[in-house]
């Protein structure tokens, strides 16, 4: 019987693992979701995200609550005095599966598919900066040794002076318009790149660090030794020989990375420096409902409907619970030992 690898032996181990496979499986069906819900659910019920339906919210601007049929007009209907007045019996109706957003009277679940793939984006295009230049700077630094190792480290020892939020909030801040503005239509949304690329530099010194103490501690193992002896050079030696023993922590790390980067997205929204107002996302949704650190929003009990809060929490704590379910299980799962 041919002996299997260690990715299929590790899969092999994954899918045995009961609670990881699950929030494998759980984290699929929100990238899915995201990604292509929302054009699902606009082909379905015949509006999409951006839509303003006048009638999704009362005179005291409550928004409609789940399962709500509502008329389907983006316009009022005004008496001879201009006074707002209800819809014609006969107007079609058009349904609110999650009910609206707040008294724009926006379709909440398309926003929140939307905003779950801005955020999605934002995480993992934050991870894959980070991790780019993690890799680099860990693995240089860790191989050569000496003055650059010393540039190294003192680079991430800056960079984790700084406190992170606060970073995070001054560069958003001054943040150029030209960068703010950066997107690609519909498939990534304005802003979305830029506030990646910010948090992917202010946290790479994790992978840096990670990479860095993996190098030097592989540099001097026997397999790298008789590397050396037959001539490898240095760029073959980091590649074909190093590089594939950094995975399965990158793995692991990249997915809690995720995880981070997205309340980080949350936590920037709600301090109102986030993506632009007008894009959607986790972050974004709640601080439209809750305000922000500069313009909190005035609490109106008659106004004030529940469901802008709990599905977008929902969303938020299913992704980060799965993906650092994940990170757990791969992290058993490629064990060279076999050991949990």
């Amino acid at each position: 019987m041919r002996p299997h690898g260690p990715w299929r032996l590790g899969w092999r181990r994954l899918r045995r693992d009961r609670w990881s496979f699950i929030a494998l499986i759980v984290f699929v069906i929100i990238v899915v979701a995201s990604f292509c819900g929302g054009a699902i659910v606009t082909h379905l019920v015949h509006h999409n995200g951006t839509d303003l339906y006048p009638y999704a919210s009362n005179g005291n601007l409550r928004a409609v609550g789940p399962w709500t049929h509502v008329p389907d007009v983006t316009h009022e209907f005004t008496d001879s005095y201009g006074n707002m007045v209800a819809a014609p019996k006969s107007t079609k109706t058009t349904l609110f599966i999650f009910g609206a957003d707040g008294p724009l009277g926006r379709d909440e679940l398309i926003r929140l598919l939307d905003g779950g793939r801005a955020s999605l984006e934002i995480g993992i295009f934050a991870a894959i900066v980070a991790l780019s230049i993690g890799v680099f700077l860990g693995s240089i630094g860790g191989y050569f040794g000496g003055l650059v190792d010393a540039v190294v480290a003192r680079i991430t020892e800056t960079v984790m002076a700084f406190p992170l939020m606060l970073f995070l909030v001054f560069a958003s801040v001054h943040l150029s318009s030209a960068v703010r503005s950066i997107g690609w239509g519909w498939e990534i949304p304005s802003g979305a790149i830029g506030e990646a690329i910010l948090i992917g530099i202010a946290t790479s010194f994790y992978p840096t660090r990670l990479v860095r103490a993996q190098i030097i501690t592989l540099k001097h193992s026997d397999f790298i030794e008789a590397a050396e002896m037959v001539g490898a050079s240095h760029w073959r030696i980091l590649r074909k020989h190093l590089m594939p023993h950094l995975v399965p922590s990158l793995l692991v790390w990249g997915a809690i990375a995720v995880a981070t980067n997205i309340l980080l997205e949350v936590g920037l929204s709600f301090i109102g420096v986030g993506v632009q107002v007008s894009v959607p996302t986790w972050g974004s949704l709640l601080s439209t409902t809750w305000g922000t650190f500069y313009q909190p929003q005035v609490f109106n009990s008659q106004a004030f409907t529940p469901w802008q809060t709990i599905f977008p929490t929902i969303a938020i704590l299913l992704t980060v619970v799965a993906l650092n379910q994940i990170s757990e299980g791969v992290r058993r799962a490629l064990d060279p030992t076999g050991r949990s």
